[in-house]
């Protein structure tokens, strides 16, 4: 936990239960590492082939329908913990996504942020209509929280953000050589923190689990994990599409100069 002090203390976690539910679920992580979405060709291709600011500019605005629903479902899941404990120690996960009590901060007003200063407005990334295997990765995100306990919640969604450290310092290169002057405070706010977050929800599901919930948990992240490979098909596709359009025409400026943004630009057919 990052920001707040932990409710709970050593003794939490010395049971059996916790101790089997912890060798559990670390054993997915680590196994879910041979999963192909880790090996996907997509992440060292992007980065090796120097891709044109259009292609950026589209991996980037699709992948805005995936951040800005996550806190939704951060505040969802803490409504549906058991105990206050676990609802306090998810808040300290969800007060990092909500900005720290700063608005501007939070992760999806962030995310925009660095979209404007490569051109592309609010109104076009939502605009910009959702690839399928975002829609598939949101919707299982969501059917988990709101259908399977709290526990393989935490579990399906500490997968979701171990995927965030091998994947966000490549996204992050390429904008930055693709757009020089883009904002690169969401990216410089991710990585080891995800981890944390990770680490915090594994936890819970240490504290909140029983072995009757093992089978959905390796269902619930092996799911997960298809639908993101899914997303770097479509990616791949897109980067090997010499007719992928930019989402904006706007020439990227540096932040002092910008103006206003404009909602008018069509998002890519």
């Amino acid at each position: 936990m990052e920001h707040f002090k932990s409710p709970y203390s050593s003794v939490d976690f010395v049971s059996s239960r916790a101790i089997e539910n912890e060798r559990f679920f670390r054993d997915v992580l680590r196994n879910a590492k041979t999963h192909r979405f880790f090996a996907h060709p997509f992440m060292s291709t992007f980065e090796r082939q120097n891709p044109s600011a259009g292609v950026v500019s589209f991996v980037l605005t699709s992948f805005y329908k995936i951040v800005t629903p996550f806190t939704g479902l951060l505040c969802s899941l803490g409504g549906r913990a058991p105990n206050l404990r676990a609802r306090f120690a998810l808040m300290d996960n969800i007060y990092e996504e909500m900005g720290c009590g700063d608005l501007s901060a939070c992760h999806p007003s962030m995310y925009l942020k660095m979209l404007d200063s490569i051109g592309v407005s609010e109104a076009t990334a939502d605009a910009m209509p959702t690839l399928p295997s975002i829609l598939r990765i949101n919707e299982h995100l969501h059917d988990v929280v709101q259908r399977q306990s709290f526990a393989v919640a935490c579990a399906v969604l500490a997968s979701a953000e171990a995927t965030i450290p091998p994947s966000f310092p490549v996204l992050a290169a390429v904008a930055k050589r693709a757009f020089p002057h883009v904002d690169m405070d969401f990216f410089d706010r991710h990585g080891p923190r995800d981890e944390g977050h990770s680490d915090d929800a594994t936890m819970l599901f240490a504290v909140t689990a029983d072995s009757s919930m093992y089978a959905a948990v390796e269902a619930g992240v092996k799911l997960d994990l298809d639908f993101r490979a899914e997303l770097f098909d479509e990616w791949m596709t897109a980067l090997n599409d010499s007719t992928t359009r930019r989402v904006s025409e706007r020439p990227a400026r540096p932040l002092s100069v910008r103006p206003p943004a404009r909602d008018s630009v069509a998002p890519p057919g």
